[in-house]
């Protein structure tokens, strides 16, 4: 196979050129070709530019400067069968990913997973944002697929690694779009990610994992520090190892876990709201892009404290993101066409972990004093012109949050030193987007951005004071999306593959 750079298309030319670009500049005819990566080069006249993998016969004659040979590593592991039976509890993508690489190398895997399949979770999801009605089971943050399968199920990583393309392989071969291994932003879309993960569940199924849904770990069973089961709601189960993927949501079992002995961190955290925008806006302020649909931005301020956008979705929704009862939690989301005509953004601002005792108790006050100010699953919400001056008018446009808002002024919202730092940041991304402080509306509060705590683990990712117990993904904190806690999942996965080897 051939690596083979600098490939350039019009934007008005359709893809099915590349074959014939490809096969002239080799001056031969080709076999078949994929497309590793692509990117837009607008400094001067718009163009994409793509990297090509190409197979060709005697591919070896036309390796030259910037046409070079390629071996794609196997990264699939050896299958034996290894008479080891690994629990995984929490099915995000770190229990997903760990799970379907245990399962391919002969592991006995058995999934717990608190909140339902996608189909019955969906029903719930729908209920609660038509109602309020809320399912404290089987709601945004719990049941299959984790909380990621209701966002915009982005695939965005900086993280160099290998296993970052197996992750997109698996995500295609079980119906995602080929671009995303290649497009500079990838996601997949809400509406998309979950049949994927029902073809991932289903496929795992099919080969011997074994799944428990509506199922909740109450507790582990430990010996001398050792971990040789759990207890769920419906029973005890045991098992060689205990991987731990239970999500940034699960603070009553994170207690639980401290009181069996579980060696947790403090870690600071990020809190704040959504902001709002006209996709419009976006679209005309990002001219380096400008054909591309649905623009995104990213945005950062460094002063006393970091002030940043995060999970921005273009042409999405606000949501309600909430897990318990009697509190206002809001999330950011996108369907694969990216089509409601409006940006949503978290905007975040660092809280350091030496500002709260604890900061799962931190983070559900916040909740808890916003549901109760709002009587209601109704949002906070202001405008960000409003915000700035100190004033408190009518909407200048509804919210795409489905249970509606309250007019709230979020100078209250933060100590006033936290407050000033996010207004000298809204001054700074008004003049990188001008239009956002006047255009845009607040939406809060947004929570659960980053998890307070880090469950310490060795150098083989296994808790520091429990064997045999592996803490995993952004419940554990170590992760902050869909591709990083997927890979933490497959490196514990490696570490057992290895360990058993």
């Amino acid at each position: 196979m051939l690596l083979i750079n600098e490939i350039k298309l019009h934007i008005d030319e359709d893809e099915s050129k590349l074959k014939s670009l490809i096969e002239k500049k080799l001056k031969a005819k080709i076999n078949s070709f994929e497309i590793k990566r692509k990117s837009i080069d607008a400094r001067k006249e718009p163009v994409y530019v793509y990297s090509v993998l190409v197979d060709v016969d005697n591919e070896e004659k036309y390796a030259s400067k910037d046409i070079h040979l390629y071996h794609k590593e196997n990264l699939e592991p050896l299958y034996k069968d290894r008479n080891k039976t690994v629990i995984v509890v929490g099915y995000g993508p770190s229990g997903i990913f760990s799970a379907y690489r245990l399962c391919k190398a002969g592991f006995k895997v058995i999934v717990f997973e608190k909140g339902s399949r996608i189909h019955s979770r969906e029903k719930d999801v729908e209920t609660f944002f038509k109602t309020g009605i809320l399912n404290p089971e089987s709601n945004v943050q719990f049941g299959e697929g984790g909380a990621g399968t209701f966002s915009d199920a982005k695939l965005t990583t900086r993280i160099k690694d290998k296993y970052i393309e197996y992750i997109s392989d698996i995500f295609i071969r079980h119906g995602a779009d080929k671009s995303i291994k290649y497009v500079s932003h990838a996601h997949i879309g809400t509406d998309e990610i979950r049949k994927i993960i029902m073809s991932i569940t289903d496929y795992l199924i099919e080969n011997g994992v074994e799944f428990h849904f509506d199922e909740a770990l109450k507790d582990i069973i430990t010996v001398d520090k050792k971990v040789k089961g759990i207890i769920t709601d419906k029973g005890e189960y045991y098992g060689d190892e205990v991987l731990l993927g239970i999500g940034h949501s699960s603070y009553e079992t994170v207690l639980k876990l401290i009181e069996r002995g579980l060696y947790t961190e403090s870690k600071d955290i990020s809190i704040g709201f959504r902001v709002e925008h006209p996709q419009l806006l976006i679209d005309s302020r990002q001219t380096s892009n400008m054909i591309e649909e649905a623009n995104e931005y990213f945005l950062r301020y460094k002063g006393e404290k970091g002030v940043y956008s995060f999970c921005m979705c273009p042409g999405g929704l606000v949501v309600p993101a909430m897990s318990d009862p009697n509190t206002i939690v809001t999330n950011g989301m996108s369907y694969s066409k990216r089509d409601s005509g409006t940006a949503n953004s978290a905007i975040l601002i660092q809280v350091f972990k030496e500002e709260f005792v604890d900061g799962y108790e931190y983070l559900h006050n916040i909740e808890r004093n916003a549901y109760n100010y709002s009587d209601s699953y109704k949002a906070l919400s202001q405008n960000i012109k409003d915000f700035m001056n100190n004033e408190l008018n009518p909407l200048i446009r509804e919210s795409t949050y489905s249970l509606g808002t309250v007019l709230y002024d979020f100078n209250n919202f933060l100590p006033e030193k936290d407050i000033n730092i996010i207004k000298e940041a809204f001054n700074d991304f008004d003049r990188k987007i001008p239009g956002f402080i006047s255009e845009g509306i607040m939406v809060g509060p947004e929570t659960r951005s980053s998890c307070p705590i880090r469950m310490k683990r060795n150098a083989d990712y296994e808790s520091v004071s429990l064997k045999h117990l592996y803490p995993m993904g952004e419940g554990a904190g170590y992760g902050g999306g869909i591709m990083s806690c997927a890979l933490d999942g497959i490196r514990i996965a490696n570490a057992l593959i290895s360990k058993y080897e």
